[in-house]
């Protein structure tokens, strides 16, 4: 995570990086470290808990400032078809009656997720920079250290240990990490998508289609940051400005111009 921030810093461009798999994060270290707040715990869980959320923020704060180099039609997952039916899981299959414990799990369902926009905006990429596959691979490897620890657990512990929740989200975590890394073992700079990636993109796309036809009819137009996928004609300004542009703002910008030329002129 770190490393990510850095290589954005120092290049000051976010070229590359997913924005929305920052949203993610910062959405999954929020609910889950809710306990920081209400329980008892060593000084380091407190330390490293904290600062997964400052650096993510800090990440999410780097879009902003540098978010001409943001490319929004590479970032198209559409976040809402992802976090809706997390929390619709969670609220049914939480083992928890208040709402600490809801959150909690909703991050477990949400967080093998959270790394797909980063994997979308590879498979679209012409040409992926290194700094991005390492940081992509750090963040989504660190997770299968995490299936050593059950398998220890479960081991030292035999049926008085399990994790169901987890161990769900974390199989599927790493299946889509596996297909990531075999993509990246046979082709170094474009990353071609494998059928599962195929498969990914294929649905990315359909559900940006079925958004956007949704949201016109509903409320006609996009939701804002383009969370819910890049519109027909979504750029990059209005994807972090809030924002949809189409052929008429341009339209009435050229004439705009025009008026103001032909002032000068005059």
């Amino acid at each position: 995570m770190l490393f990510g921030l850095a290589t954005i810093v120092s290049t000051k461009s976010v070229e590359g990086f997913s924005w929305k798999t920052q949203v993610l994060y910062q959405m999954v270290y929020l609910f889950r470290y809710l306990d920081v707040f209400f329980d008892s715990q060593a000084s380091y869980l407190v330390f490293f808990k904290i600062t997964f959320n400052l650096v993510t923020a800090t990440m999410l704060a780097s879009f902003v400032v540098f978010r001409y180099t943001y490319d929004a039609a590479s970032d198209s997952c559409n976040i809402i078809a992802l976090a809706f039916p997390a929390f619709v899981v969670a609220m049914m299959a939480s083992h928890g009656t208040g709402l600490k414990e809801e959150l909690w799990t909703f991050s477990e369902f949400l967080e093998p997720v959270a790394l797909l926009p980063q994997y979308i905006v590879c498979y679209r990429a012409q040409k992926v920079r290194v700094a991005t596959l390492l940081y992509t691979l750090a963040v989504g490897g660190y997770r299968v250290l995490y299936v050593f620890n059950w398998m220890y657990k479960r081991y030292r512990w035999h049926s008085a240990y399990h994790d169901y929740v987890s161990w769900l989200g974390g199989g599927l975590e790493c299946v889509l990490f596996a297909d990531f890394v075999m993509r990246i073992v046979q082709r170094r700079d474009v990353i071609e998508a494998s059928a599962l990636g195929k498969a990914v993109l294929s649905l990315d796309e359909n559900a940006g289609r079925v958004s956007e036809n949704l949201e016109m009819r509903a409320i006609g137009r996009r939701l804002p940051l383009g969370l819910s996928g890049p519109g027909s004609a979504l750029g990059a300004d209005s994807a972090l400005g809030g924002g949809t542009w189409n052929a008429s703002d341009r339209i009435a910008e050229d004439e705009g111009c025009g008026l103001l030329t032909l002032d000068v002129d005059l």
